[in-house]
This record gives structure tokens, C-alpha cells and sequence, in this order.
């Protein structure tokens, strides 16, 4: 039923820590996680047979363009966008299904109004929806314009395209700030090709074949509000 979308690049450390809150979820039937890695000069391994890597030997232009050719790859027709230094918070998978199925409209777009926000890994605050998180619908996606952008684009796609959103999921994503690594949200609207450029500066990771070893660096879960 769904397939949980994560782009990355050069955050290794930070993508097991994704994979590791897509294995803790509890089972929904058929689901899936899709990473995108678009370093040509690593390869991720992890075997796992609901996880599918694809290590793309070619920069994408943009994160938009990232994006659209990842939910391409995704088997079902509810694609969730987790990004590679969030994770999703407990039973969120299974919450997302329950309001697919009980949903009485055909909607494009299901979003939680709100998202578990920490710190440096320590939690601070639920606070106001962030688009990362969002569930769209293949149908959605393939009638959309899609923008050339890296920043900014997760709007433009939740919220230009006339979309009927399902504002009921319950609150799904831990939206992770800090930890000393590039956050693009907080570079302002720039063009792409300099967001892209400044990623390259600030990151880095060796080249060859990486295997990945999904894992809590901390239990995140446990400092969550009841």
C-alpha cells in the first residue's frame, strides 16, 4: 500500500538511522522504503527485502528532479517522502494506512497538522506541519508541474498544483535539526545548482561500496510525548 520515498546524499550515518525507524514500524502489508543516493562514487548495500536501493551514477539537476524520478521507482500508489536525517516516529506507517483506508474522499496529498521536532536529538516541541511527511498519491504526482528547485520545492509541490488534501494522519515524522550537518531548508531560496555546489562542500563520505548497518544512535522514541 505504501512506499516510504528517502533521497540522500553523503549522510550515511544519518540514512541508517532512517532505515532503522522504517524497520521499527509495525507491519503494514506490502510496504516498502525506496532510498535514491545520487553520490556516483558510492554504492549503499543493505539487504533487506522491503528496503530497494538505487545508487544513480549521475547527479540530479535538483531536488524536485531527485524526487520525481524516485517516486517512479516506487512499487505502490501512496508514496510518504521521509528524508534521510528524519525519521518516522511510532506506528506512523500503520496510522497513514488507517487513514487511507477509513478516508471517505479520493484525496491527493495525506499530511499530519504537526510533527515531533528535535534538537540535536533531544526533543524540544511537537510543532506546525513541515511538507517532508506528506503522502501523496502517484496519480497527484504524475499530473503535477514539477519545479526546478532544492529548497522550497516540497511546498510548491504540496500546494501549487490545486491538490485536495487529508489533513487527519496523526503526527508521523520526527523532524531532526542540528547534528552539524547541511540542513538545505536552511539555506534560503537559492538557485540549485548553488545548493548543490554548497552540499559538496560541506559533506563528505568515502568512495567504494558502503554497507549499511541500520541503528538508533539514540532512543529518540522513548523521549516522546505520550
Amino acid at each position: 500500500m505504501i512506499s516510504l520515498l528517502t533521497i540522500t546524499y553523503k549522510r550515511p550515518h544519518l540514512l541508517e538511522e532512517a532505515i532503522e525507524s522504517f524497520l521499527r514500524q509495525r507491519r503494514v502489508a506490502g510496504a516498502e522504503m525506496v532510498i535514491i543516493n545520487d553520490n556516483p562514487e558510492v554504492d549503499y548495500v543493505y539487504d533487506h527485502p522491503s528496503i530497494k536501493i538505487f545508487n544513480v551514477k549521475e547527479r540530479f539537476p535538483s531536488i524536485a528532479a531527485k524526487l520525481k524520478w524516485g517516486y517512479k521507482q516506487c512499487t505502490h500508489n501512496f508514496i510518504y517522502r521521509l528524508d534521510d536525517d528524519d525519521l518516522l516516529a511510532p506506528e506512523a506507517l500503520y496510522n497513514v494506512a488507517v487513514t487511507v483506508i477509513e478516508s471517505a474522499l479520493d484525496y491527493d496529498i495525506y499530511r499530519s497538522t504537526d510533527h515531533f521536532f528535535f534538537v540535536n536529538n533531544k526533543f524540544e516541541k511537537k510543532s506546525s506541519n513541515i511538507n517532508n511527511g506528506n503522502v501523496y498519491t502517484k496519480k497527484y504526482l504524475d499530473r503535477i508541474t514539477w519545479p526546478h528547485k532544492s529548497g522550497d520545492e516540497d511546498a510548491e509541490i504540496t500546494f501549487s498544483n490545486g491538490a485536495i488534501i487529508c489533513e487527519k494522519v496523526p503526527t508521523s515524522m520526527i523532524y531532526r535539526w542540528g547534528m552539524e550537518t547541511l540542513h538545505i531548508s536552511g539555506l534560503g531560496i537559492k538557485p540549485s545548482e548553488e545548493v548543490l555546489s554548497h552540499a559538496d562542500k560541506v559533506l563528505t563520505e568515502p568512495s567504494g561500496v558502503i554497507q549499511l548497518n541500520p541503528h538508533f544512535d539514540n532512543e529518540y522514541y522513548s523521549q516522546l510525548p505520550a
